[in-house]
């Protein structure tokens, strides 16, 4: 286990090598660049990450874990599935739209070609981790009766990738400054509607 100096520096070591690669993007950032921002030397970025490759995918996954943070904490088990998926819709949303996620979706996109471990550090350290949140809520409220049988982690997945879309897509592009929420509340709203349907939940079932 790292000592508490050790860990400090490893996470100066990110936050730095962050900075530089959300501003210049990877191929344009050099070991020597992050060393001066940072301090110490390559040696120390070495032996924490194993080359600048190593180190690429560590950032991804630590800022991944950072974003994700809210889905993760929260806490769906015991609601009723408008409600669970309402709380997840408005979570996922924050997410999904927040600067410094759409910062990290369009680094991994612009090097992913020439660095597929980007891509799969991003994905199975974001969207897997959002999809696997609701979709144990799915296997929980199946369990309950509240919902018709099916596949948890597939219901988990076509609800989130329904919110995602036009708007993300704008965002990404520079399109949208700043997402309306009552268009976000609109959308979602209209997808849970649909989506409970689907899942066979009638809201009458609970009280």
């Amino acid at each position: 286990m790292a000592r508490p100096s050790q860990a400090k520096k490893r996470e100066a070591i990110l936050d730095a090598a962050t900075e530089l690669f959300l501003e210049s993007g990877y191929s344009r950032v050099s070991v020597d660049a992050i060393v001066a921002k940072v301090g110490g030397s390559k040696r120390t970025i070495y032996a924490y990450f194993g080359d600048k490759d190593g180190l690429f995918s560590a950032l991804i996954s630590h800022l991944c874990q950072k974003i994700v943070t809210p889905m993760v904490s929260l806490d769906l088990i015991g609601l009723a599935p408008d409600r669970a998926l309402r709380k997840m819709a408005d979570a996922f949303f924050d997410v999904l739209l927040a600067p410094n996620t759409l910062e990290l979706h369009r680094l991994v996109v612009a090097e992913s070609p020439h660095f597929p471990d980007a891509g799969r550090a991003f994905f199975s350290a974001a969207p897997s981790i959002s999809y696997r949140c609701l979709s144990d809520y799915f296997a929980w409220a199946e369990n309950e009766g509240l919902i018709k049988s099916g596949s948890p982690y597939n219901r988990a997945r076509l609800f989130l990738d329904s919110l995602t879309g036009d708007i993300q897509l704008r965002c990404l592009l520079g399109l949208v400054d700043e997402p309306d929420k009552e268009k976000l509340r609109a959308l979602s709203d209209e997808a849970i509607d649909i989506f409970l349907d689907g899942i066979g939940y009638r809201r009458a079932s609970l009280p």
